[in-house]
């Protein structure tokens, strides 16, 4: 018997079924799962499209036209559809039509980003169009006439991006620049800055308001808020930037009017002052300029909060890159302290509230205060253990199962091992496809030195594929890139497999980001690994590697270097020494480096490139009689007896200073 997913529109559960299917790989289940989430908000666009596109990822352009057919004369400017439109009528043939289509997507969106290559592909095969039946080609024209005739007619949505800033002079240039081709009004409504944010603002485009900060960022958003005179709101932080190449997806959102209380949430990637990336996350940003949208909260404000007639759209396609969040720049601005207070206060007003625990645990994590952290995602945890079904399910999968991750985290920085255990078990119960909890209860099956279950978590970590709201929520997207990885390295290292360890270091070491504190510790391992397994082929470049990395570890490589003289030969040595010369500067001031080259110079019998380099040696200091002695050799054999005998005088000077 057939199931049927829903019979009345329910825009949380479209929402879940959405992440569901963005993560689905097999394109046949993907399309099913579109259909059911359309069936639960039937009269959401976003999720038309969405469905549009699983069909034509599974060849049946004809359904794309004839569902968009239907769709499309009443949202005739919505640039999504109408490029999906124009590509199922190329893929089948009709050129012709499919050009006059993108010819009007590029009035409406001209820097639709595969426009342009879609254009050059239908004009390509014009004249070659596959033949349609005259009925056929009479709808199809008539429906295109109708979308350009009822866009012509249609008024274009008009966007303001809304911001409050407080000394940003260093960030507000770039964050009006990232929208101000984008938006009909830029809105900064200063709250107290004394530097030079007013001013370089005004210079940037923006219209700049005033409102005395009293301690509330929800009364600031809205402040902002009631300059605005457009159609659709969009907020941005002063220390955030919109990507350019999301314009087109803004826009798209501008062309779904339908629920006035839809709150659409952008995806927030977190980076330190100089890019390195941090984490990343979601924030309702974007929402119809209605009275009944507005902020609450004194901060981590929210639209809607959790009123149940607030519907949320998780975009993946606008994201903002924010900078704020570095604990540098959090220290210089007291950030920190002053959302500490403002949650506390908050807590005073709502002593139970789960959300404002989780956000205290939250900001206690990023200021480095561990045990402040660890209580209040303690009290996370304890509110929805006590009445799960008491929370939507927003917060019920979001917030909930990063304090549960929090809460393993810091139970493991305390040494309580059994109990993060018990905890992380207990929550990946719930939460089995959360990444982080695998990855963290498997470090507490590791301090237990139980490697078997810790392999095994640390596998799921990679074979698990983030599913509804975890495909949204907040996670540490290197543990699958290459931590889970580089500790099954680790694993493998202590159970003594050994090929396997450098096969799995080899792939982490591509993966980790440049900077990171684990590269050092990881191609060690590999030098040590590939001495050990005899890999003569990567084995000097992993050295090299390692000595750009850590070149005061110098006596590594010429540790490396004795032991390729050993296996591999001289002519090896000399390629790897003078290379990694070559390339690690710091090494120009070590003098074994150089001395190292040339006694192997000279043992191959090249006495004249043995002597540069040991003449380089004895720029650097090296005076000891020994060496000097043999130096003196070296210029007799090449017929320099002058400079031996400077040698020589050299050598006694030098033992008659010891003496």
């Amino acid at each position: 018997m057939p199931i049927s997913v829903a019979t009345v529109r329910d825009l949380q559960s479209a929402e879940y079924v959405k992440a569901l299917a963005l993560r689905e790989r097999n394109p046949a289940k993907s399309l099913g799962l579109w259909g059911a989430a359309r069936r639960l908000d039937p009269e959401s666009v976003t999720l038309a499209g969405h469905e549009a596109l699983a069909l034509l990822e599974n060849g049946r352009q004809e359904e794309v036209v004839a569902l968009l057919s239907t769709i499309l004369p009443d949202n005739p400017r919505h640039p999504h559809l109408l490029n999906l439109f124009g590509v199922a009528l190329f893929e089948l043939g009709h050129a012709r039509p499919a050009l006059r289509v993108f010819e009007h997507l590029k009035t409406i969106d001209a820097d639709y980003p595969p426009l342009a290559q879609s254009m050059e592909n239908a004009r390509a095969i014009l004249g070659r169009d596959k033949a349609i039946a005259k009925a056929i080609v009479h709808v199809v024209d008539q429906t295109i006439g109708q979308i350009i005739e009822r866009a012509a007619a249609k008024r274009r949505p008009t966007l303001a991006v809304c911001m409050i800033a407080k000394n940003e002079a260093e960030f507000i240039v770039g964050a009006i620049e990232s929208v101000i081709d984008l938006a009909d009004e830029v809105i900064v409504v200063d709250t107290g800055s004394t530097d030079e944010t007013v001013a370089l603002a005004r210079a940037a485009g923006a219209r700049v308001e005033y409102f005395g900060w009293i301690g509330d960022f929800a009364a600031a958003r809205n402040a902002s808020l009631s300059y605005a005179t457009s159609d659709w709101i969009l907020c941005l932080d002063a220390d955030e930037r919109l990507q350019r190449g999301c314009y087109s997806a803004v826009r798209a959102v501008m062309e779904e009017w339908g629920d006035p209380h839809r709150v659409v949430c952008v995806k927030i990637l977190n980076f330190t002052r100089d890019r390195r990336f941090m984490s990343d996350g979601f924030s309702g940003r974007m929402f119809l300029n209605v009275p009944t949208m507005r902020f609450t909260g004194r901060v981590h404000e929210e639209v809607g909060g959790d009123r149940s007639d607030v519907a949320t759209d998780y975009r993946l396609d606008i994201i903002f890159d924010h900078f704020g969040a570095d604990p540098q720049i959090m220290r210089e601005k007291s950030k920190d302290l002053r959302n500490i207070e403002l949650l506390e206060s908050r807590l005073k007003e709502k002593p139970d509230d789960l959300l404002t625990y989780f956000y205290l645990g939250s900001q206690h994590h990023m200021g480095g205060r561990p045990d402040a952290a660890l209580r209040a995602f303690e009290r996370v945890v304890e509110l929805f253990e006590r009445n799960p079904s008491g929370y939507s399910m927003v917060v019920r999968n979001l917030p909930v199962p990063y304090s549960y991750v929090g809460l393993v985290r810091g139970l493991l920085d305390r040494n309580a091992i059994t109990r993060a255990v018990d905890v992380g078990n207990r929550a990946l119960a719930r939460f089995p496809d959360n990444v982080d909890l695998w990855y963290h209860t498997a470090f507490g099956y590791m301090f237990q030195h139980n490697l078997v279950m810790a392999r095994r978590y640390l596998d799921r970590c990679l074979d698990t594929e983030p599913s509804g709201y975890s495909l949204i929520g907040m996670s540490n997207r290197q543990i699958k890139e290459w931590r889970a990885l580089k500790y099954l390295g680790d694993i493998d290292f202590e159970e003594g497999d050994r090929a396997s360890a450098y096969r799995r270091y080899s792939e982490v070491f591509k993966k980790m980001p440049e900077g990171n504190e684990e590269r050092v510790p990881t191609i060690a391992r590999m030098v040590e690994l590939a001495s050990e397994l005899l890999d003569f082929e990567n084995l000097p470049q992993l050295t090299l590697t390692y000595l750009e990395l850590r070149p005061t570890e110098h006596r590594v490589g010429l540790q490396v270097a004795l032991f390729l003289k050993e296996r591999q030969g001289l002519q090896e040595t000399y390629d790897f020494l003078v290379s990694a010369y070559d390339a690690v500067e710091a090494l120009h001031d070590k003098l074994e480096w150089p001395l190292a080259i040339g006694q192997v110079a000279q043992e191959a019998g090249e006495d004249r490139e043995a002597l540069r380099w040991y003449e380089q040696a004895l720029a650097l200091g090296h005076v000891e009689p020994a060496f000097l002695r043999d130096l003196a050799t070296l210029f007799l054999r090449l017929d320099m007896p002058d400079a031996a005998t400077e040698v020589v005088a050299l050598a006694r000077a030098t033992l008659s200073t010891r003496r």
